[in-house]
């Protein structure tokens, strides 16, 4: 393995029009050192959900690449997003990943922070500061820029930059768009505790993969649930067909389109009728059916968030081999109490420390860093579907949720790998 460190070399990394990318890309230091500077310290990092901190004085402790910050709700309803860092000496004045305070104290020397930053309290400063201290000059220092679609808050701390709507795109809001709208009010609650592990391998194997699960996933998958039932495996099902596809949705987003895949139907039990009364209600008997029948979006949003329903996931790189996963289960707002039952228990199940499903793409993961340390022909291959890419407008989409003019192949096919190297080769040689 060589090792590239100068950014000018990012290009020579990457030879898609082939279908190859070298090891550098997801084994190099040097190279992970650029991306938290272009990427994660340069553009937008999903942060978390503005359910998480109903209440005023709520908060939870996050992270932008490797700056920490709080994302809390001040005393008069408003969301902010500090760096934690107290303006005197540095110390940093949250240590607690979730909590209610009207204030922030630092332990160090006390100086103490109100929830909308303003800092209030400088012990013994009579006779300290000549002139007197200007504590309206010390509040604490709000990450640089803030947005939010739909309770998606967002963070840069860059003041400069694209705009999160930019960033997004039409494409990937509608995938936000379905997977909150499986709420009859439109709204998530990412409330419920979450499943938190590191991974020993490169954050950008997201997943998107739709060539692996009929072998990786048998545990969940496999065959023999399937024979017993007298079914073929769905998944391989999948594959065979043609009309499953994968999609680019630009700027480096992308997803296993899984929303013709259909869910069946609800059962016949009283909460799931007031579930689709209230869903028919909200947006019509057609859309609701759409929504209900289809997968979700199944898609992953650059740099660090994921939407596979009803799985709300959140990457945090932490070096070339190695980055932090939390799995939460987004809650449905305005729906019987036993569709998020149900939901938390599949996320549990497949997510969990003892899940089907999670603990296979770890070990797949971790084997392909493995791989990545090989110096003898450094070079892998993601070209399978290169010759049958296309452009596609998702006309048999509802509006609401239509993927338009996106590059799409086959569910199996790698333009999804594709389509995040070429969004990261981009912010990779920006200057």
């Amino acid at each position: 393995m060589t090792t590239i460190a100068q950014p000018s070399d990012v290009s020579s990394l990457l030879r898609l029009d082939e279908g190859f990318v070298h090891s550098d890309v997801y084994a190099s230091p040097a190279i992970f050192e650029r991306e938290m500077e272009q990427i994660f310290h340069r553009g937008w990092v999903f942060v978390g959900h503005d359910s998480e901190i109903p209440e005023p004085g709520d908060y939870v402790l996050r992270w932008i690449g490797r700056q920490s910050v709080i994302m809390n709700r001040d005393s008069h309803g408003a969301v902010h997003l500090f760096m934690n860092r107290c303006r005197h000496r540095a110390n940093s004045v949250c240590q607690f990943e979730q909590g209610n305070s009207a204030f922030f104290r630092c332990a160090y020397h006390g100086w103490t922070y109100k929830s909308d930053g303003e800092l209030v309290g400088v012990p013994y400063a009579d006779g300290a500061y000549e002139p007197q201290l200007d504590k309206a000059g010390f509040s604490l220092v709000p990450a640089p820029r803030m947005a939010a679609y739909r309770g998606f808050v967002w963070g840069s701390l860059s003041a400069e930059g694209p705009s999160l709507d930019e960033h997004l795109g039409v494409a990937a809001k509608r995938a936000i768009d379905l997977f909150c709208d499986h709420s009859p009010v439109g709204e998530i609650d990412v409330r419920h505790g979450a499943n938190k592990s590191v991974i020993y391998a490169n954050w950008k194997f997201q997943g998107g993969d739709g060539y692996h699960p009929p072998f990786t996933h048998q545990a969940d998958f496999g065959t023999m649930r399937n024979q017993r039932a007298g079914r073929t495996s769905p998944l391989l099902g999948m594959i065979k067909k043609d009309t499953t596809l994968s999609r680019d949705l630009g700027n480096g987003h992308f997803c296993l389109d899984l929303r013709t895949m259909g869910r069946g139907p609800l059962p016949d039990a009283p909460w799931a009728k007031e579930y689709l009364a209230s869903m028919i209600g909200s947006y019509g008997a057609e859309r609701a059916a759409y929504i209900l029948n289809s997968g979700g979006p199944h898609s992953i949003l650059m740099p660090n968030i994921q939407l596979l329903n009803p799985d709300l996931r959140v990457l945090r790189p932490i070096a070339a081999d190695q980055f932090e996963i939390t799995f939460y289960c987004a809650f449905l707002k305005g729906v019987p109490k036993e569709v998020n039952t149900a939901r938390l228990r599949l996320t549990e199940s497949r997510m969990g420390p003892a899940g089907s499903v999670n603990v296979d793409d770890v070990e797949m993961f971790e084997r392909n860093q493995l791989g990545m340390q090989q110096m003898v022909e450094p070079w892998k291959y993601i070209g399978r579907g290169m010759a049958r890419e296309r452009v596609d407008n998702d006309d048999a989409a509802p509006p609401e949720y239509r993927y338009e003019n996106c590059r799409v192949a086959h569910y199996s096919d790698e333009l999804t790998q594709r389509a995040q190297l070429r969004w990261w080769a981009a912010q990779m040689e920006r200057p």
